[in-house]
């Protein structure tokens, strides 16, 4: 349909305006309207015309209109300000879109250049359980490699497990003093922090893991960790990392809470990645240490008060930042640069979760790519989620896994069930401040959209139980006159845009919020229709269906359950 509009009006400029240069540059836009009263679909094409002709985009829009041909399924066009065309869609060619949909199961077009994509999302540091604050990051990322699945992409999901850094190394002493009944020691550098800021962790899981990982830490001496608990950690951090089992201990650390919290955590919102990719891999395979003589031979690096530097400031960058620290550790940077030069080499697009808090960092790391001479403008995404503030009982709910004061995503779940827990992280653009109302959440009202959305499915799939065997009438879609009917219409016959829409741009809010507005009109329509009469008319069994299958379609595509009873 906007194809064919698109083509009407290219004929159109091609004929009126051909001796302008510009023209054939312009890229015309027919998408649809928001308010039925202005017509289905519109396009803006007279202003982008008016600064190339220097003419009133109302008299253009007019020019246009009056040497339109006749389109079959377009029943009139008009003119409105400030220079928009709007097209009327012909009833019957409305009623086509319910036939379809209902005849057919819903299938969203492919693309037709097939990528290998890799979406990288969740990645916390595996120092503990997955809680609320990880919540958006966990739904936002494993819907975007969802859509990118729906259309034919091929998808890797991949965790990345921060292993081999500090916090691995701080949470590992947090478990040795669980070991040794030590777990309210505050080492001297907490002590001295003006701001009492807390280093080792102290949540009551530290102390499950230590007991799993019981047979491993006894290899460490007792006596020489005591001896050291009042140093700085630093010196404890140093006496580990020398001892031969390090590495051993280390992995059955990682290991413990992996399998033992975040794959918990993960399936209890039914997410299950494709690999799991360890940061300690680019050590023992030597990527790390090409990767930083790339840098180096590239003339990107530089050695200053015993660190490795990269040059930032040859992109814009207000300083350089570190490689190497001078005590010889790797920093983020230079192992984030090394799993994408890994990342680069087996897949055609990158696309990476990251929390808004990252935004600077984006920045830093894309820079770091190019300038090794990869095609970031076309291969690599970097998707920002703005953070989630959840509401319980009218108090914002805290999330702390070092002080061990946070709410597991996996409570929130067993609150308010899975599919609302993913609802609710999506219905705002990933961009926008999220408040997420626990309470709102849990109620069985129209006020809960996910609730409702569900209802609407289970008051449908009722009905339609009902009809079994029973006999009725051949449907007239002509017959749908009602002013709910001739919503819901509209409504369906938007579904494909808002679909494509939502997908292409990555915006599985479009979805939620367009599902909420069926349900809506849905039950309005509902409330007000008796479809199990003496004379069962088959126009309103086929709207019926026509909006469950669009209700079970959204639904999928953002991986909640239809309920068929509730």
């Amino acid at each position: 349909m906007k194809e064919q509009i698109v083509i009407e009006i290219n004929k159109v400029l091609k004929k009126l305006y051909e001796s302008y240069d510009d023209i054939n540059k312009i890229n015309i836009e027919v998408n649809k309207t928001t308010d039925s009263s202005h017509g289905d679909l519109y396009t803006n094409i007279a202003m982008k015309l008016a600064k190339i002709l220097k003419k009133n985009p109302m008299l253009i829009a007019k020019e246009i209109v009056n040497d339109l041909e006749t389109i079959n399924y377009v029943e009139k066009t008009n003119v409105a300000s400030p220079g928009y065309i709007n097209f009327f869609i012909t009833k019957s060619n409305k009623f086509q879109e319910l036939k379809r949909i209902v005849k057919n199961n819903l299938n969203f077009d492919k693309v037709k250049n097939k990528k290998n994509i890799h979406v990288e999302y969740v990645s916390a540091n595996p120092t503990g359980p997955l809680h609320i604050g990880h919540g958006r990051g966990m739904i936002v990322g494993d819907t975007t490699a969802r859509f990118m699945s729906l259309i034919g992409h091929n998808v890797t999901r991949e965790y990345y497990i921060n292993d081999a850094g500090r916090q691995i190394d701080l949470l590992l002493i947090s478990a040795i003093l669980c070991h040794h009944n030590k777990k309210d020691h505050v080492f001297s550098d907490e002590r001295d922090d003006p701001e009492g800021r807390l280093i080792t962790y102290k949540g009551s899981y530290v102390s499950d893991v230590s007991k799993l990982i019981a047979s491993d830490l006894q290899d460490i001496d007792k006596e020489k960790v005591l001896s050291l608990l009042d140093n700085p950690i630093d010196e404890i951090i140093y006496y580990i990392k020398s001892i031969d089992g390090y590495l051993k201990i280390r992995k059955s650390l990682v290991n413990a809470i992996i399998e033992n919290y975040i794959k918990k955590d993960l399936s209890s919102v039914n997410i299950n990645f494709d690999s799991w990719f360890n940061e300690s891999d680019l050590y023992e395979s030597g990527l790390l240490k090409t990767v930083l003589k790339k840098i180096d031979d590239n003339d990107l690096s530089y050695t200053k008060d015993g660190a490795l530097w990269f040059k930032n400031t040859s992109f814009g960058e207000n300083k350089d930042r570190v490689l190497i620290k001078s005590n010889g550790d790797m920093t983020y940077f230079a192992t984030d640069i090394a799993y994408h030069v890994h990342k680069f080499k087996n897949h055609d697009i990158l696309i990476n979760i990251w929390g808004a808090d990252h935004h600077d960092y984006a920045v830093r790391l894309t820079n770091a790519m190019k300038a090794l001479g990869y095609d970031v403008e076309n291969r690599l995404q970097i998707h920002l989620v703005q953070f989630a503030n959840l509401i319980m009982s009218g108090k914002s709910i805290s999330m702390s896994t070092r002080s061990g004061d946070f709410y597991p995503i996996q409570d929130l779940v067993n609150e308010i069930g899975r599919d609302a827990t993913k609802y609710f992280y999506l219905i705002k653009k990933k961009e926008q401040h999220l408040e997420f109302d626990v309470d709102l959440a849990i109620k069985k009202n129209k006020n809960n959209p996910i609730y409702y959305i569900q209802y609407a499915h289970a008051r449908i799939t009722k009905i339609i139980n009902d009809l079994d065997n029973t006999p009725f009438e051949k449907d007239n879609l002509n017959n749908l006159d009602t002013k709910n009917e001739i919503e819901l219409i509209e409504l369906i016959n938007s579904f494909q845009n808002v679909m494509d829409k939502a997908i292409n741009m990555v915006r599985p809010d479009i979805i939620t919020n367009y599902l909420y507005k069926v349900a809506q009109t849905f039950h309005s329509y509902y409330a007000e229709t008796k479809i199990i009469v003496s004379s069962i008319k088959g126009e309103k069994v086929t709207l019926i269906k026509c909006i469950d299958k669009i209700i079970i379609s959204g639904l999928k595509a953002l991986d909640i359950k239809p309920m068929d009873r509730m």
